[in-house]
């Protein structure tokens, strides 16, 4: 008798939706070996291989794409029938939430401190990213709700719901020779040293179309994760950043950072809410949203 596990299922699709193990376990926040214990549990289960390697390439073998049709299909009837049969009234289960870590931290802390306090039975999972990690997670079913900051949500296939708009600067150290303009252009900022978060952002987006266009090219361009991090930076004179107002608000009024009179192209953008339009919404996706709607609708 055959005896397979819906989150052995879910573990393997995860894999093929995203192109590794490594990716497939950080999302579904498992070990490595664990994703790989799955895998290798439905392959004995099944007495076949799912999944052979040509070189760096991952792909499945003919069983694995048998599978995953079954697999698609078994996990949509399972996550069905958990939708038609629960009738509490309480939020409750797995709710996957896309943002801009910049978004999380200065203005989503205290709406998610108080959704976990109103909802305990939920399982609150932050992902941080960019607008086009959300977008193929949210199409792919792996994530429930996003945040996005771009100007406007064009996609057809996306309900999104304008949230507030968001004030980008380009930002350096007092002590900066930038500092001492009246205005900044693309051509002042060459061979200069740029500090971006990752790339893909909208903001960084449209700096790097007016560098190219300009044709200037900066001395370095840095990449670095955290906001904390590319602040001290900054501070130190090792470069400048374009970043969210908000996430700056404290330096700034400290004048340990200076707000650069950039006179190119404009970096503002918007904050969206958004969700796939075939998204079935539950009770705990809805009571996100409208917490959401209450608290931060401008």
């Amino acid at each position: 008798m055959i005896s397979l596990e819906i989150r052995q299922l879910k573990t393997f699709m995860s894999i093929v939706k995203l192109g590794n193990f490594s990716q497939a376990a950080q999302f579904l926040g498992y070990t490595q070996s664990t994703v790989t214990t799955h895998i290798q549990l439905l392959e004995k289960e099944l007495n076949t291989v799912l999944f052979e390697r040509f070189g760096h390439q991952l792909m499945l073998t003919t069983d694995g794409e048998r599978l995953y049709d079954y697999a698609d299909r078994i996990t949509k009837l399972a996550e069905d029938a958990k939708n038609q049969l629960d009738n509490f009234d309480v939020p409750r289960g797995p709710l996957i939430v896309g943002m801009p870590e910049s978004l999380c931290v200065y203005h989503l802390t205290e709406l998610l401190k108080e959704y976990a306090s109103l909802y305990p039975d939920v399982e609150l999972k932050l992902k941080f990213g960019i607008g086009s990690d959300f977008r193929m997670l949210l199409r792919k079913n792996m994530m429930d709700l996003a945040f996005f900051l771009e100007e406007n949500i064009k996609d057809s296939d996306l309900v999104s719901e304008f949230l507030w708009p968001e004030p980008i600067v380009m930002l350096a150290s007092p002590g900066h020779p930038l500092a001492k303009l009246e205005c900044v252009q693309a051509k002042d900022l060459r061979e200069q040293t740029l500090i971006f978060t990752e790339s893909g952002s909208n903001y960084r987006t449209v700096l790097e179309e007016s560098l190219a266009k300009a044709a200037v090219r900066p001395r370095t361009v840095l990449e670095i994760c955290q906001i904390q991090t590319i602040k001290q930076f900054v501070i130190s004179s090792l470069g400048i950043t374009v970043l969210p107002l908000v996430a700056a608000k404290e330096e700034l009024a400290a004048g340990m950072l200076v707000a650069l009179p950039w006179q190119g192209p404009d970096f503002n953008t918007n904050a969206h809410l958004v969700y796939h339009k075939d998204k079935w919404l539950s009770r705990t996706i809805q009571s996100f949203i409208r917490l959401v709607q209450e608290r931060l609708l401008k």
